[in-house]
């Protein structure tokens, strides 16, 4: 699993320090560290309700938003769907891909323990 330390999200945030107050906009904001302060929000409430809003950011043309995002949906279902947030556009696409069937299908309302039993390949995730 992905794990985010509060420093390294810290360093993350700290990134955008200039320009608008990064608790102002959240997930709709402009400012990539007003993204990353939702995101984090989410990551450190483990906040299930955020999901289709942190799947969105897989998109982000920011790394660092993407990054976040992909922490806390690993934290959040346990699942990364093959998702790497330092892959090509087009791979990383598939990859959102997989997260929004998922989402739409309902599988991430299930406990991912029960998954276990299933081979890797057959749920698209990529935990050792």
């Amino acid at each position: 699993m992905l794990r985010l330390t509060c420093s390294a999200a810290g360093l993350l945030l700290g990134a955008g320090a200039c320009g608008p107050r990064a608790t102002e906009g959240g997930f709709d904001s402009a400012n990539p560290a007003a993204k990353l302060y939702a995101i984090q929000h989410a990551y450190e409430q483990n906040d299930p309700r955020a999901i289709p809003r942190l799947i969105e950011q897989l998109d982000s043309d920011d790394p660092a938003v993407r990054l976040l995002a992909i922490a806390s949906l690993d934290e959040i279902t346990g699942r990364t769907y093959g998702y790497d947030h330092a892959d090509p556009p087009e791979i990383r696409r598939d990859a959102v891909r997989r997260w929004e069937q998922a989402w739409e299908t309902g599988e991430l309302t299930q406990d991912p323990a029960s998954e276990s039993a299933r081979p890797a390949a057959a749920n698209g995730s990529n935990h050792e």
